[in-house]
């Protein structure tokens, strides 16, 4: 592969981001179909790609980006994590964060058990690792897929990233459209008091366009551009610790022939440790946690652009039956959560946390803030305040269970898993119980909307 190789695949990568852009401009059903513009990008490529019309001119290596880009991601996220304190957490977003962990661990646990229940009755030739495909794909998004496909490909199954790839693709229409459904049985049980019509949304949703008046300043510039671009120090640091993660995934992997350490793991660690350097020295007050996550945003971008265009539709086709059946069981643990186990979690304004967390726990974050947004377009519930308190010891839980669970189960530990995920949620319920003890009960929130 040369290096032209690579600005080839980023150029149609590019070209198909564009194009996508427009489509969303100019279509207004796809506008209302809210379809975010590099999943467009990522089935136009898919379709032109070598394993549909075989139109694009791809390079060999143009399906290896995606796991390169997860490291890029987790690095950036890293770099611009900050810590609450357990005050913090506890005190404003405790409900949130129980209920978020139930739901996380949750989808691990419906799903390995699942996985094991097929392989046992009807398809002995599946992987023991097949049904945590489901979680990989709805709990947080292609990153995640990407993720975790990468570890079970090392572990020996290369199927994994294709069938990840396409849980999350069908976790994102699953959030759009149930999504939607849910947000019209709410108005209808009267959990909800409307709905704007797609007429009367800003232009932000409907296109993707923000007017003059809501944008915002990209970046703050502490370094001077007579020195060095602020963006170049920004990019720096990100690859600086992609490449450590890299060599560090490389040297801990070596140790042991069942070990294998997933690189973005290691860049998450790397991150949240320079950051906490440079916070000790004081060059933290020269940079910009805002350009971190639009380092992080653009990469995810350009990975579901690759992801989805990678995906291998023989693959998909030969688990077709029981993916169908993962995905369905997927869905109605999410709907449970939801719809049964929110209502007595979050208390007050539970709807609004319920369809937020919806978008999330099957498709991505930026899911469920559109739902939040169409459901409470003020946003007077503060439920993204919350959630960003809440998301940082959240992820840490998130990371572990996506570097650890390919190889506990491969490694034939499925069964300690599924216990320790168990007694893990049994003690965030405790918790639970004690943030309902101190904040207004989850039955009062029922019925203020009953």
């Amino acid at each position: 592969m040369s290096i032209w190789d690579l600005v080839l695949d980023m150029g149609i990568a590019s070209l198909l981001l564009l194009l996508a852009k427009v489509i969303r401009v100019r279509v207004p059903f796809i506008q209302q179909m809210f379809i975010p513009v590099s999943m467009i990008a990522g089935l136009l490529g898919l379709l032109l790609g070598p394993y549909a019309l075989d139109v694009l001119p791809w390079s060999e290596s143009f399906t290896a980006y995606a796991g390169v880009l997860i490291t890029v991601i987790f690095a950036a996220v890293g770099l611009a994590t900050q810590f609450p304190g357990p005050r913090e957490v506890l005190g404003r977003a405790g409900s949130l964060w129980a209920f978020n962990q139930t739901v996380t661990v949750g989808q691990w646990c419906v799903g390995l058990v699942v996985g094991v229940l097929m392989a046992a009755t009807f398809w002995p030739e599946l992987n023991a690792g097949f049904g945590l495909i489901m979680p990989a794909g709805f709990m947080g998004g292609h990153g995640t897929a990407v993720a975790i496909g990468e570890s079970f490909r090392q572990l020996g199954w290369d199927d994994a990233t294709t069938l990840a790839l396409s849980s999350a693709t069908f976790g994102i229409f699953a959030a759009i459209f149930l999504g939607m459904g849910l947000l019209n049985y709410g108005v209808q049980r009267g959990w909800l008091k409307g709905l704007p019509r797609f007429s009367e949304m800003d232009s932000e949703l409907r296109c993707g366009l923000v007017k003059e008046d809501k944008r915002r300043v990209l970046a703050r510039e502490g370094i001077s551009s007579i020195s060095v671009d602020v963006f170049a120090i920004h990019t720096a640091i990100v690859l600086v610790v992609t490449a450590l993660a890299y060599l560090m995934s490389l040297s801990l992997s070596s140790l042991h022939d069942m070990v294998s350490v997933p690189k973005f793991a290691c860049a998450f660690l790397i991150g949240c440790i320079v950051r906490v350097i440079l916070q000790k020295v004081g060059a933290a007050r020269f940079l910009d946690d805002g350009i971190f996550n639009h380092a992080a945003g653009a990469s995810t971008d350009f990975l579901i652009v690759f992801g989805i265009a990678s995906i291998q539709i023989a693959v998909l086709i030969t688990y077709a039956v029981p993916m169908a059946l993962l995905m369905v069981s997927g869905l109605i643990m999410c709907l449970f959560m939801v719809l049964v186990v929110a209502p007595r979690m979050l208390g007050a304004e539970w709807f609004e946390k319920g369809i937020f967390s919806w978008g999330w726990m099957t498709g991505t974050v930026a899911m469920g803030i559109l739902l939040l947004r169409v459901a409470d377009p003020e946003m007077k519930s503060k439920v993204l305040d919350d959630y960003a308190i809440a998301y940082v010891p959240g992820a840490v839980v998130d990371i572990l269970m996506i570097s650890l669970m390919p190889m506990l189960v491969l490694s034939g530990y499925g069964w300690q898993a599924l216990v320790g995920m168990l007694a893990y949620i049994a003690v965030v319920q405790l918790l639970a119980r004690f943030f309902r003890g101190s904040s207004t009960n989850a039955g009062s929130g029922v019925t203020s909307r009953s």
